[in-house]
């Protein structure tokens, strides 16, 4: 038991000191004159360091010591060494219209802060071009260089601007300059069912482990089945209200609160042998707390309100297909095969359970800024 705890706490601490990988966001805005903005919002660093945007944290890079060496650097100081590569990173943003790509200039470039080490810190990259009359339409391409983004477009005369979530190579519809824009509702659904997927596997860590708390104490599927449930529905709840507006928490404090709930039902996993009806009600409550985080990542993403309902329902779609290919992948892997043995609850579920309640704790603690 002790060698199997110190090789579930050695792999768990890997992921201890992560950097996620977050979408861009990119809003083209036509303004008067022909004259077109487009703000990237994005992790100057990771561009920076050449970070693959296939990797889900930067730590799982070869440039990561690259990527530690520019977190470490001044909001300022990251701004320069944008502006000073500034040809390049020009040549990594695809703006095309009907008549070939359009020529665009930096203006301006602004890091914004962010005193928590562990958390990517965004920069704003503000490019301008410019409009010829025979241009009648535009697209945006993701750069092979560049994550996955959030595509708004600001047209004259539109209450709403147009978002397309584009992966990492692709681009999006052509938006025609004049007229009205005809949404395509399929590629919408699919769009945000693929971002909730996402959010959960593989960039979900703190998500994945709690699923996996609750796998290791259920021995039999409808327990976990009850559980999913009352969670689904709980970060169905808050997701709304966060999209809404109804509830606006921060994330200093939903995020310490996301892993004391792993943490907890880790310790509870050690101390009960057997599910008690408490539990669901339980997992419900700390479904609230993920529901809110789950509405930070839309929200981040400039969904129009027109589309919030269409957008809110296929990212919990996404969400859901998430955490139930973690469980599949976790009985499939090893609950199927052992969790009715007589040594499992000593050999598997107390050793897992005692790694994930220590990584819990440190994120709390870590979450709470005790540790930098």
């Amino acid at each position: 038991m002790r060698v199997v705890l110190c090789l579930i706490l050695g792999v768990l601490s890997l992921f201890a000191k992560a950097h996620e990988m977050r979408p861009s966001v990119a809003t083209v805005t036509i303004l008067e004159q022909g004259r077109v903005q487009l703000v990237l919002e994005l992790n100057a660093e990771a561009w920076l360091a050449e970070i693959p945007p296939s990797v889900s944290d930067t730590d799982d890079a070869l440039n990561a010591p690259i990527y530690d060496a520019l977190r470490v650097l001044t909001d300022e100081a990251i701004a320069a060494q944008l502006i000073s590569q500034q040809r390049a990173f020009i040549q990594t943003v695809d703006l095309w219209t009907d008549q070939g790509r359009l020529p665009l200039a930096i203006q301006r470039v602004e890091v914004f802060p962010e005193p928590d080490m562990e958390l990517p810190r965004i920069s704003e990259v503000i490019l301008v071009g410019g409009l010829t009359s025979a241009d009648q339409s535009l697209r945006y391409q993701v750069h092979p260089s560049h994550p996955a983004t959030a595509v708004r477009f600001v047209l004259p005369g539109s209450d709403d601007p147009f978002v397309e979530y584009v992966m990492t190579g692709q681009s999006t519809a052509l938006v025609p300059l004049r007229g009205p824009i005809t949404r395509n509702l399929m590629t919408l659904i699919g769009d945000y069912i693929a971002l909730g997927f996402v959010h959960i596997l593989p960039k979900g860590l703190d998500h994945i482990v709690f699923i996996l708390g609750l796998v290791l104490l259920s021995h039999r599927m409808m327990d976990l089945v009850w559980q999913v449930t009352a969670f689904t529905v709980a970060h169905s709840v808050t997701l709304a209200l966060g999209l809404f507006g109804v509830v606006n928490l921060s994330p200093a404090i939903v995020e310490p609160l996301i892993a004391a709930s792993i943490a907890y039902v880790a310790i509870e996993n050690v101390f009960r042998s057997r599910l008690v009806q408490s539990r669901t009600l339980i997992v419900f409550a700390f479904g609230l707390l993920h529901g809110l985080g789950f509405a930070g990542v839309l929200t981040e993403l400039g969904l129009p309100p027109r589309d919030y309902v269409v957008g809110l329902l296929a990212f919990n779609v996404g969400v859901e297909l998430g955490q139930f290919a973690v469980i599949a992948g976790a009985y499939l892997s090893l609950g199927y095969w052992v969790i009715h043995a007589p040594w499992y609850r000593s050999r598997v579920a107390i050793p897992a359970s005692l790694g994930i309640g220590a990584l819990g704790v440190f994120w709390c603690i870590e979450r709470l800024g005790f540790i930098g």
